[in-house]
């Protein structure tokens, strides 16, 4: 990864104190409980005496790489076949890395900010996940992955738009929807296609803990945005509208050709091109739009953005379990 000086991001909040105990909120209440229930032990729970193959770190298919089927795919030797899978995995898994360390930080901003006890138990509960994440991901990074990669350009501006909000909803719907819908849905992929036993386990572990901070957004905001005003709403459209066109363009991966020598141009516009590479992108969104439509921030711009990402079907659908 880059060893350059880590990012600052400066915000201010309010912090709030309670005075009245009253656990009163039963739904954010269960998720504090199943938190306090599910956590798990990093080092003790994992085998990390499990060895990945050397070809195919993450023991998935190659039909989930971005330039599989293309012309540039079918001229590749095993080795350099390989080096994609390498460069691939290690990338998605980098930027998975950066989201964790992110959703640290705006948990613990929730954990001072959110004027509801139970939001802010469930925050509280939420920045051990996260740390625990960190720890997981960095070692599996650090230790088993051969290639490794800083924040991409599109991550890390949703990212600081999302940490350095002044209204402690967008940090919510930045980190807790945004993020954390198309994180959920990237580890529901690596779960149902990989081969390998140790991911598996490690993927599914994180991915309990993620649908519950997911759900936590999804509660909070739901609720704040059934009283807001057509105004302070438009503006929360217009955040996501940006937020998912920017994780849209990040799903294309743009820093890892030209490390393997390809064209960084020929390959961008295979991925955004090819009907196979649409269709994968496409699926990170499920969870996504029935959620937005959800919280009524489905606006005439959010629709049109949507239609454009080919991703406006899943509106029509019931948000996964």
């Amino acid at each position: 990864m880059d060893a350059a000086q880590p990012y600052k991001w400066n915000f201010a909040l309010d912090a709030f104190m309670s005075e009245n105990y009253d656990f009163g909120d039963d739904s954010l209440n269960a998720i504090y409980q199943k938190a306090k229930a599910n956590q798990w032990d990093v080092n003790t729970d994992l085998d990390w005496s499990s060895e990945l193959s050397a070809d195919n770190p993450l023991g998935m298919p190659d039909g989930t790489l971005l330039i599989y089927g293309s012309d540039v795919w079918n001229k590749l030797d095993a080795k350099g076949r390989a080096e994609v899978r390498h460069h691939s995995q290690g990338w998605t898994l980098s930027q998975v890395l950066h989201g964790e360390q992110a959703a640290l930080i705006c948990a613990s901003k929730l954990a001072v900010a959110e004027e509801s006890l139970s939001a802010r138990l469930c925050a509280a509960g939420q920045i051990m996940d996260e740390a625990r994440h960190i720890e997981a991901f960095g070692r599996l990074v650090n230790d088993k992955l051969p290639i490794s990669y800083p924040m991409s350009q599109s991550l890390k501006s949703l990212l600081g738009d999302t940490i350095t909000s002044s209204h402690l909803d967008i940090t919510n719907l930045g980190m807790q929807v945004l993020v954390e819908g198309i994180a959920l849905s990237l580890f529901q992929s690596i779960v149902a296609y990989t081969q390998d036993p140790f991911i598996r386990d490690l993927v599914t572990r994180i991915q309990r803990d993620e649908a519950r901070h997911f759900a936590i957004g999804r509660i909070t905001l739901c609720r704040v945005y059934k009283e807001m005003t057509d105004t302070e709403r438009k503006e929360r459209e217009e955040f996501v509208a940006e937020g998912a066109h920017t994780l849209h363009e990040h799903l294309c991966a743009d820093d890892i050709w030209e490390p393997m020598g390809l064209s960084k141009k020929e390959c961008g516009h295979l991925v955004r091109n090819s009907p196979v590479t649409s269709s994968m992108r496409r699926s990170i969104f499920r969870r996504l739009v029935p959620t937005i439509r959800e919280m009524g921030l489905l606006s005439p711009r959010v629709q049109r953005v949507f239609e454009q990402l080919q991703v406006m079907d899943y509106a029509a659908m019931p948000l996964p379990a």
